[in-house]
């Protein structure tokens, strides 16, 4: 199940090697209150890579959202490599021309192969 609480869509990459970005429901950020989400259920294949970001790690005053989807789409090449090394080259790809103008958090998660 996704629910999007103001944060951008989160990112599949399959082990097929395929990237989508999940256009779920669209919630208010959390904290703000008012409202309850709405859900999806989302099927992930096996061996799926799950990226839940914020939008300082795609967006900039110099990069538009496109551009910086397209970016992270490119640091998911090396999909397979372990999580906390693929996180470092993520954050390498898409912060180190730039300082972070907003707060920055990247969750990888990978789904198990059966």
């Amino acid at each position: 199940m996704i629910a999007r609480a103001g944060h951008p869509p989160p990112a599949v990459a399959t082990a097929g090697g395929g990237i989508t970005f999940l256009d779920g429901p669209q919630g208010v950020p959390l904290g703000t209150g008012g409202e309850d989400f709405r859900t999806q259920r989302v099927a992930l294949p096996p061996g799926s890579l799950l990226v839940l970001y914020t939008d300082g790690l795609i967006e900039a005053r110099d990069r538009d959202l496109d551009e910086g989807l397209e970016q992270l789409a490119r640091a998911l090449v090396r999909r397979e490599q372990p999580l906390e090394e693929l996180c470092d080259g993520i954050l390498e790809q898409l912060l180190a021309a730039r300082l972070a103008q907003d707060d920055v958090a990247v969750l990888l998660a990978r789904t198990r192969r059966t």
